[in-house]
């Protein structure tokens, strides 16, 4: 019994400490924010009234704190489809930006193969 639970403990304590998994978005810079309207890699976008911004460590940010944020920020978001307000945007570090980018131009390998 003590080695069950210990290895439950074990298990549960290291998906704390992996990486964040990112649902389906895009990879962009954010150039600037000024609401309701948001300037990711050149494109301006208009944010939901509920927009969620969270930070590298995934804690969401106020308004204050995205103000903070370097110029070119590196952020994977993603948009409404009925609305195309863009609704949640996550903060991402260099390696994670690099990885995402991977994973656009894999995702995108994979529709042109299956046309």
């Amino acid at each position: 019994m003590r080695k069950l639970l210990f290895l439950l403990l074990v298990t549960v304590s290291s998906l704390s400490f992996a990486a964040r998994i990112l649902p389906s978005g895009k990879l962009a810079e954010l150039e600037a924010y000024q609401p309701p309207q948001i300037k990711l890699s050149g494109k301006v976008y208009y944010t939901a009234p509920a927009i969620q911004i969270r930070g590298l460590n995934n804690t969401l940010l106020m308004p204050g704190q995205i103000a903070q944020l370097p110029r070119d920020s590196a952020v994977w978001f993603q948009v409404e489809p009925n609305t195309g307000f863009v609704w949640r945007i996550w903060v991402v570090s260099a390696a994670e930006a690099k990885e995402l980018a991977q994973r656009e131009k894999d995702e995108a390998a994979m529709l042109r193969s299956s046309q």
